[in-house]
């Protein structure tokens, strides 16, 4: 697997698929279907929203799990920093170093997508 390759794939893992997934939650659950309280509250919430509003709020969903994924992927390349944390994170694939360049080529690919 290249560093391309792995960030591809956890674009559309991380990404699309939880961005997809909560779409569906938000647009087709009722909150008094939810058990969660959590989910109870913010259904409560996206139902009283009108159109537009909801797709903002989707597309916030998606936009924090690229911001989310993008610092990740930071601390595994050195450009950000965990406190307390000394010494160099390594991601490998097969004995293959992947990391060094992971969190730009992720949010390049980010930035292709985008809608």
């Amino acid at each position: 697997m290249t560093p391309e390759s792995f960030v591809s794939k956890l674009n559309v893992t991380v990404v699309e698929q939880n961005n997809a997934i909560y779409r569906a939650l938000l647009l087709n659950t009722d909150p008094s279907e939810a058990s969660e309280p959590y989910w109870k509250r913010v259904l409560t919430v996206f139902s009283d929203l009108n159109s537009d509003q909801r797709d903002v709020l989707i597309e916030l969903t998606r936009q924090v799990a690229i911001d989310t994924t993008a610092n990740v992927l930071g601390v595994i390349d050195g450009t950000c920093t965990l406190e307390g944390a000394e010494g160099e994170f390594r991601l490998t694939f097969d004995a293959r170093n992947l990391a060094g360049d992971l969190q730009s080529l992720f949010l390049e690919r980010a930035e292709q997508l985008a809608p």
